[in-house]
């Protein structure tokens, strides 16, 4: 497109459609393109092809115009989506405009394979046309190692899925809570190894969040006026758009400061195009979640929306756990956790309900337990599991059927087995009492914990895994409620009491036993499906306290209940890190 004088769309982004991506798509996984039926090679070696002769800077650029345009159509959405969609469940294209966030992040890393100079410019429609591309080859992919009606078809290519399009189910603030309460213990080792500490890393991504968040704000609107589509950006957006988004390394030390520390947090989180080894597909582990920052030349790329607070949460443990402090480190990491889970309870129970880190005696053996709640009507035993799922099961079926059983084993089936040791042992009389971590010996009765619930608490999103699948591929019974850290303090915000939490735990759990007993893969057998805990809660809240009967997918539902149940946090300062 030419540029002569004014932009040419005054009235953007209203000239923009929304539906764009997804009809594309609908006519790409019809064979409308010479990639249809290429294999996932030929795709992803076009792709990168495409991005040399681009250059490296350019289809950086252009990822960024797209996301600004994506962001400010979600805005629009975001606006009408109480008339449009009241009941809160799935997200209409309309809603949903452009590349799934972690297409995006593939395409950015991807980029980061090669650093070449623009021989033959491209547009984005080209680039975007290889991940839709690449996306749908998985897709097409999906039952080749199980048949679409195997009761185990979903839970395994559903961990490839979120792989392929969404972020995980947590908001950035939240992601930097866990990096802040799980690095904090480990300061001194952290300065030792690294240079900086947490406390530096929160301070640095403040001060960046500061300066960027003004810098980029209106830039969505004005790029859009010089973009007929979400697909063809005239070079004038583009050129904006890297003035905006490329500052040089001075900016940044006056937007922080010029200290060894600040120097050494940048170059630990730093990434430079042509250094990047071992990533090239999907779902292989994406260069931008250990180094959110883009250095080409003397000048940095402002990271993507929440990538620095994601990458915060997870990147300092390799450091630490590849380092002389490992065996303390492994044993302790997960005291974040179970400290995490005791502050969201204590919000809707007594504290004086609460037991943490109790210990009793079975089968000879001292064993430690979570968190136990005695309330009379229906106590609580809970487990939490700190467990991250390894890179082959971020692959789904793609990466062996075996590591994932293995990981959900490990992360899901030993806290289950832990809690359970507790309850069937206490009503066997196997167990009689337990000593609080102050000393207090308290009596069980067989009867103590005849209506036992059994919760277990994530460090780490598992996605469907946790909402639905888990009861597919573990063998349980009763089945437990299982949600991570994330989905726990959003659900002890908005259910403010105990009586109201339970009804909803006792509806969730009844709903994962149905598709338990009757198992199948297009979710006809459940009220409501996502992969998203908070889906289920917005649409519980939306529906007087209950769920709604009828099967329906309810992706997405969540996202705004997430957003402001975050913001209330953050206003009454219940973080622990200072933002």
């Amino acid at each position: 497109m030419d540029v002569t004088e004014g932009p040419p769309f005054a009235n953007s982004p209203d000239h923009l459609d929304p539906s764009e991506f997804h009809r594309r798509d609908d006519r790409l996984r019809r064979g409308n393109h010479p990639l249809a039926n290429a294999d996932r090679d030929e795709i992803l070696t076009s792709l990168l092809r495409t991005i040399r002769a681009n250059g490296t800077r350019r289809t950086l650029t252009q990822f960024y115009v797209h996301n600004l345009l994506r962001m400010n159509l979600l805005r629009h959405a975001d606006q009408s989506r109480t008339t449009s969609n009241p009941t809160g469940l799935e997200i209409s294209p309309e809603q949903d405009p452009g590349l799934p966030p972690r297409l995006i992040q593939f395409g950015v890393g991807a980029a980061l394979r090669t650093d070449a100079e623009t021989t033959d410019a491209q547009s984005f429609e080209q680039i975007a046309t290889h991940l839709l591309e690449i996306k749908n080859w998985y897709a097409r992919q999906g039952g080749s190692l199980l048949p679409l009606d195997s009761p185990m078809a979903d839970p395994y290519f559903g961990m490839v899925w979120r792989e392929l399009t969404t972020l995980r189910h947590a908001s950035g603030f939240q992601m930097l809570e866990k990096g802040y309460r799980a690095y904090k213990p480990w300061e001194q080792e952290m300065e030792k190894l690294l240079g900086f500490s947490i406390e530096d890393a929160v301070y640095y991504t403040r001060e960046l969040t500061n300066w960027i968040t003004p810098r980029l704000e209106g830039q969505d609107k004005e790029v859009a006026r010089w973009c007929p589509s979400l697909l063809d950006f005239s070079q004038k957006a583009i050129d904006l758009t890297d003035e905006a988004v490329w500052v040089p390394e001075e900016t940044l030390v006056d937007w922080c400061d010029d200290s060894p520390r600040f120097h050494k947090f940048l170059d630990r989180l730093t990434v430079v195009p042509g250094a990047v080894s071992g990533f090239r597909t999907p779902v292989d582990v994406n260069p931008l979640e250990r180094a959110p920052l883009v250095r080409t030349g003397d000048e940095y790329l402002l990271p993507l929306p929440r990538t620095v607070l994601y990458a915060l949460a997870n990147t300092f443990y390799y450091d630490l756990i590849g380092s002389e402090y490992q065996g303390a480190f492994q044993l302790q990491f997960g005291d974040w956790l179970e400290e995490w889970t005791v502050d969201c309870l204590s919000k809707t129970f007594s504290e004086d309900d609460i037991i943490q880190n109790y210990t009793y005696e079975y089968d000879g053996e001292d064993v430690e337990g979570d968190i136990l709640i005695l309330r009379d009507d229906e106590p609580i035993v809970i487990e939490c599991k700190g467990k991250k799922l390894r890179a082959e099961t971020r692959k789904g079926n793609f990466g062996g059927i075996d590591a994932i059983k293995e990981d959900i084993e490990r992360g899901i089936g030993d806290a289950y087995h832990q809690a359970n040791r507790l309850v069937t042992g206490v009503q066997s009389g196997q167990i009689t009492e337990i000593e609080t971590s102050d000393g207090t010996t308290v009596g069980l009765e067989p009867s103590s914990l005849e209506d036992a619930r059994r919760w277990l608490v994530l460090g780490e999103s598992y996605g469907s895994i946790a909402t639905r699948d888990f009861a597919k591929i573990l063998d349980m019974s009763p089945v437990p409620y299982v949600c991570d850290i994330y989905d726990l303090q959003v659900l002890t915000e908005v259910l403010e009491t105990p009586e109201r939490l339970l009804h909803y735990v006792r509806q969730r759990t009844r709903q994962t036993t149905v598709q338990l007993r009757r198992p199948g893969t297009q979710y006809a057998n459940s009220k409501t499906f996502s992969s998203d805990e908070v889906d289920y809660l917005a649409v519980y809240r939306r529906n007087g306290w209950e769920f709604p009967p009828g099967a329906q997918r309810i992706t997405g539902a969540g996202d705004n209940l997430r957003e402001d149940a975050i913001d209330s946090i953050m206003d009454r300062g219940e973080f622990r890190f200072t933002f």
